[in-house]
């Protein structure tokens, strides 16, 4: 260590003269704070922007242990007039700054920062004697690129470069007070030194890192700091090549080496031969059981490792070792893989559907049993959310599993894992429900049929043949007699589906005048703004090319089945930003699909010869170019817009009438 230390003070070492910050530290009670006291802000606000604020916090930026922490404290204002609080300080803080300001947190009001030069000041121990990383933070304080972290967000314009002399002071003073401790700061130190040497810090740096590689008793962890700043920030092959070699001769399977071993794999560009190759002596010379005894930071690499190997089995249809794959994947990592490759493949036909089966089959068991693992604790804040997620995704697995053996006309293995689904799972996907309806009619289990389609009322998430197939149950048990049909099935519906759908009614109202047109029907007529005097239009903006517009049919098809005889209400399909011959594209999908849709086709913008010319004219009340786009029409002006496509085509039916009906109650 003494000598890895030695090393350092060559390094970090440099005299300079000292310049002065640019922040005040007048605001801060004492002027000299201790980490064994409480620090007081003092905050006169007179002749400032927060002058006349009745509420004033404090956004402290606290630099405790090399990295940036954020809090934000209410004021009190005092009997002088003075807003004042109290900061909670640690040994390890170092550095505080604070900026004011005026409401929320993320998005305040009014703000004073003192003008971009900052309120800051550096702290010291009981003793005296500064915290280490004082003179780190005031250095990443004053050029935010050092350190990074939150520290960006307390200006409002990057600030000015600081003198380099000061910068070497600050380094000089750094080392002095936490030399020990470099690796805790090892990059953001670099960093700093880099803008303090300028053009010089390249061969400064080439040279000490190549001393310091001559050094006996290297820890492979500071070996890794030193390939992590040499490969990503100084990039000298060199002395990349140099610091491999002392890695794979010192710590041969440790955790450098990987981090080095993963990062020369082959993967992009290359063949799925030499991918497969790459990513096979990988995991030969660092198996993940050998990882998991003792875990670090590293998951990652054999998340991508499996990832790609696995996407290069599947592509290159060797399914058995693809399937092999599971014995030593977690549930993260096995999910991802069957979600690109296996749903992928069921969705566009890339495999045939009995082999598809035949991996499929063998892996879901291994993510059942998995599904506990806790895998995903590391990408959520809560361990509810982490939970929820592995119960989301094992719902998709599920559903692109069941699909497939529904295809297959193995409806008793379908059902074996529909019962599998969470309870949400289970109903709230309007394609799933359908499936699940004709996997109990194949094993012609009626007693289940009407409890399915129940629920599936129950959250909205019907389709048209299962509307058909609840109102014939319906008709069977009240003979000749349907006038109580519709109130049987509002009467499913739970009422908190029921103020959800008008919640999101409710924020999608909009009063907006509805441009000129002439739009051509596929009859080769024309429509204009005087044809829906009196009416209340509905227009579906879709295009051939967009699937979650073609997804949405059924749900149209049911809305206009549902006003098919209403003369008040009018409802087209208007086809937009499509190329060629789009005019047949749409006429013919539509009519081979057997939708019963009044068409038509948007104008070609004689400017840009692009067929958009009245969706155009509507982009800044939608905010978005996105479709689907849904608007309805009434009086020449747009009353209701929404967009995107829930899954549910009794959702968008009952989203859409529920507009309808409060349009045409209007007074």
């Amino acid at each position: 260590m003494k000598k890895e230390l030695i090393f350092l003070v060559l390094l970090f070492v440099q005299a300079v003269s000292y310049a002065q910050p640019r922040f005040d530290s007048s605001v801060f009670k004492p002027a000299k704070p201790r980490t064994s006291e409480p620090v007081q802000i003092l905050y006169n606000a007179k002749d400032k922007d927060l002058e006349f604020s009745d509420a004033i916090n404090a956004a402290c930026f606290l630099f405790e242990d090399f990295s940036w922490r954020q809090i934000s404290l209410p004021m009190d204002k005092n009997a002088a007039g003075i807003w004042t609080a109290t900061v909670p300080v640690k040994p390890s803080t170092a550095f505080i700054a604070v900026k004011f300001y005026q409401g929320e947190f993320d998005h305040p009001d009014v703000t004073d920062n003192n003008q971009d030069r900052g309120y800051a000041v550096s702290l010291s121990d009981a003793k005296g004697k500064a915290v280490p990383g004082a003179y780190l933070g005031e250095a990443a304080f004053q050029q935010p690129e050092i350190a990074g972290g939150g520290i960006f967000s307390y200006y409002n314009t990057q600030p000015a470069a600081m003198p380099a002399d000061y910068m070497r002071s600050l380094a000089d003073k750094e080392f002095a007070s936490s030399g020990k401790q470099y690796l805790r700061y090892f990059q953001s130190f670099m960093n700093l030194q880099k803008l303090a040497l300028g053009d010089a810090f390249p061969a400064y740096a080439r040279k000490l890192i190549t001393q310091q590689l001559q050094q006996k008793d290297l820890s492979d962890e500071v070996l890794g700091q030193l390939y992590s700043f040499a490969s990503s920030r100084l990039k000298d092959n060199e002395v990349i090549q140099l610091i491999e070699k002392r890695v794979n001769t010192d710590y041969p399977t440790g955790a450098t080496a990987r981090f080095i071993a993963y990062s020369n794999t082959m993967s992009g560009n290359h063949s799925n031969a030499e991918i497969i190759t790459s990513y096979e002596k990988f995991l030969q010379r660092f198996p993940v059981q050998q990882w998991r005894q003792h875990p670090n930071g590293q998951g990652f690499i054999y998340y991508a490792v499996y990832r790609g190997l696995g996407s290069a089995y599947f592509e290159t249809k060797q399914l058995d070792k693809f399937a092999k794959l599971y014995d030593d994947l977690d549930f993260r990592t096995g999910n991802e893989l069957m979600r690109w490759n296996i749903m992928r493949a069921y969705m566009f036909k890339m495999v045939g559907k009995d082999s598809l089966y035949q991996v499929s089959e063998a892996i879901l068991p291994k993510m059942i049993a998995r599904r506990g693992d806790n895998s995903y604790k590391d990408d959520f804040d809560r361990q509810a959310q982490a939970d929820s997620n592995v119960v989301k995704n094992l719902d998709d697995r599920l559903f692109t599993h069941i699909s497939l053996l529904n295809d297959l006309k193995k409806y008793a293995e379908a059902r074996k894992y529909f019962l599998l689904l969470s309870e949400d799972g289970k109903y709230s996907n309007a394609d799933l429900n359908e499936i699940n309806l004709q996997v109990l009619e194949g094993l012609n289990d009626e007693k289940q049929i009407l409890p399915l389609l129940e629920m599936s009322a129950r959250y909205n998430a019907m389709t048209p043949r299962m509307f058909d197939k609840l109102k014939s149950i319906y008709l069977k048990g009240h003979p000749n007699d349907e006038s109580g049909y519709q109130a049987y099935l509002a009467g499913l519906k739970s009422d908190e589906e029921k103020a959800a759908m008008q919640a999101y009614v409710d924020h999608n109202w909009v009063n907006h005048p509805m441009p000129d047109f002439r739009l051509e029907t596929a009859e080769g007529l024309f429509i204009t703004p005087e044809d829906w005097k009196d009416k209340i239009v509905v227009v579906d903006f879709w295009a051939t090319w967009c699937r979650p517009c073609i997804m949405a049919f059924p749900g149209m098809q049911l809305l206009v089945d549902k006003y098919a005889q209403d003369k008040e209400v009018a409802i087209y399909m208007l086809g937009t930003m499509q190329t060629g011959n789009y005019k047949d594209k749409s006429v013919n999908y539509v009519r081979g699909e057997g939708f019963r849709f009044n068409l038509l086709h948007d104008s070609v913008n004689p400017k840009t010869n692009e067929q958009d010319l009245l969706f155009k004219q509507l982009v800044p009340l939608f905010g978005d170019s996105s479709i689907p786009r849904k608007i309805i029409v009434k009086n020449g002006r747009v009353r209701y817009c929404s967009g995107g496509y829930s899954g549910s085509p009794s959702k968008l039916m009952d989203e859409l009438s529920l507009a309808i009906e409060i349009l045409k109650n209007e007074k």
